[in-house]
């Protein structure tokens, strides 16, 4: 266990030491985006080219755009692909705590969470009529009592 720790350990080391990290593919990625994201970008905007006298500028700025927009997910996941915990030995005292094996948890939180879909609960109340307002007071009252206001309704 601790020798397969050790390992790891200098596998990062000697993956750091060339400065690209331990996702080097998500970071070719990431710089191969950026650069052709760039050039369409300038290319559209600054030399404004046109086919057949139709100019195709803002297409290439838009494509160039999109392409920095999925260099910047490439760039997330090299980063986080690099993240890594704390060392227990780096830890104060009161930190350390056995972590739950991820098994049991998952476990329980699907337990938990088929149990409450599979409550029955009572329906909701219906929601009551709004209030009757002064024109239709008027209305009801003349219905109720067509004498009272002549013969015709309100």
């Amino acid at each position: 266990d601790k020798a397969g720790r050790e390992e790891e350990t200098n596998a990062g080391v000697a993956a750091m030491a060339c400065g690209c990290g331990r996702c080097a593919v998500f970071l070719l990625g990431a710089l191969v985006l950026d650069a052709a994201g760039l050039v369409l970008v300038l290319v559209g905007s600054v030399a404004q080219p046109a086919r057949a006298g139709r100019p195709y500028g803002d297409c290439l700025v838009l494509s160039g755009a999109l392409l920095l927009f999925l260099s910047l997910l490439c760039w997330l996941l090299w980063y986080s692909g690099n993240l890594r915990g704390v060392p227990a030995s780096e830890l104060p005292p009161g930190a350390r705590s056995p972590a739950p094996a991820p098994r049991s948890s998952l476990l329980r939180l699907a337990s938990k969470l088929s149990e409450r879909l599979s409550q029955h609960r009572p329906p909701l109340p219906s929601p009551s009529p709004p209030a009757p307002g002064p024109l239709e007071l008027r209305r009801l009252c003349a219905m109720e009592n067509p004498g009272a206001h002549g013969d015709r309704l309100v």
